[in-house]
């Protein structure tokens, strides 16, 4: 598992979608009902900033073509068909700060939701 960075838990509650850099295709970071989430900030579909789009509720729409992707699983929400889900990042709210991990292939999440989870 690799440490990816950290991000202002203040910011994020100020803006709801922040870019955190991670060439070569950064980490979308956000709040949902308190709970840190984390995915590949480029759209799968196109390579689009998601951190650009629009959020809505637990979801975020590219602003490029109008994927919609969940916040906490990456799963695509719609239209479905068109693309994969995507990646997600293990986040995790210490202090006011919220960390990301990249878990690469060997790292799973159990129990639980992603921001509450244990590592296994």
């Amino acid at each position: 598992m690799r440490f990816v960075g950290r991000v202002s838990r203040g910011l994020v509650e100020d803006s709801g979608l922040v870019r955190l850099d991670d060439p070569p295709f950064h980490v979308l970071v956000a709040l949902v009902d308190g709970v840190a989430c984390a995915i590949e900030d480029a759209c799968n579909h196109a390579g689009a900033s998601l951190s650009d789009g629009e959020r809505i509720g637990a979801s975020v729409v590219c602003p490029m073509h109008g994927y919609r992707f969940d916040l906490i699983t990456g799963r695509l929400l719609a239209p479905l068909g068109l693309c994969g889900d995507q990646r997600r990042l293990i986040a995790r709210v210490v202090g006011d700060e919220i960390l990301v991990w990249d878990p690469g292939a060997e790292v799973a999440i159990v129990g639980g939701s992603p921001g509450s989870g244990r590592l296994a």
